[in-house]
């Protein structure tokens, strides 16, 4: 049976370094794994600048059908983007086969430690802007009571990607 891994958390938490990280992990020990980021699936409309919820929630439904597609064939997946409310989550799992359990790594930090991540990253876009952080942060922690829970919590403001990766490949890959 192949592995679903979604890790969730606000914008600049650490996903992407974790996912990509872990996929590595992953591809070391001859596991067939994709990596799969929301965000990249977005692009491929155009981005999130102008993008209507709508078409936010029509992205989410065809990212589900991905990572279920990737799951039948029989690939581990390693899925990383906004899953918090329950509509996203079911956006996501809608299409995964009979079987896979979802196990999930919630990512934390801080506002400001967010802001200084994006601040020095050149490849942000909208998510440099204060306003839009600071809402998305508050957005997490209002939903956080109702997310599905996580096997996994970290803060990556304190613990660094390297020890993330190396809890997660002991538990998931032993």
């Amino acid at each position: 049976m192949p592995t679903l891994v979604v890790i969730v958390g606000p914008i600049a938490s650490g996903k992407s370094t974790i996912a990509t990280g872990l996929a590595e992990r992953f591809r070391a020990r001859d596991r067939r794994v994709a990596l799969v980021d929301l965000d990249e699936l977005v692009e491929t409309i155009g981005g999130f600048d102008g993008l209507s919820l709508e078409q936010f929630r029509q992205a989410q439904m065809v990212f589900g059908q991905l990572v279920g597609a990737w799951l039948a064939q029989g690939f581990d997946v390693i899925a990383h983007g906004p899953f918090f409310d329950h509509d996203e989550d079911q956006a996501l799992l809608h299409a995964i086969p009979d079987g896979v359990v979802a196990r999930r790594v919630l990512l934390r930090t801080t506002l400001a430690v967010a802001l200084e991540r994006v601040r020095t990253d050149p490849c942000r876009g909208l998510s440099t802007h204060p306003d839009l952080l600071e809402a998305a942060y508050e957005r997490v922690d209002e939903l956080l009571p109702t997310m599905p829970p996580s096997e996994w919590t970290f803060d990556t403001a304190t613990t660094d990607a390297p020890t993330i990766i190396d809890e997660l490949s002991r538990s998931i890959l032993h």
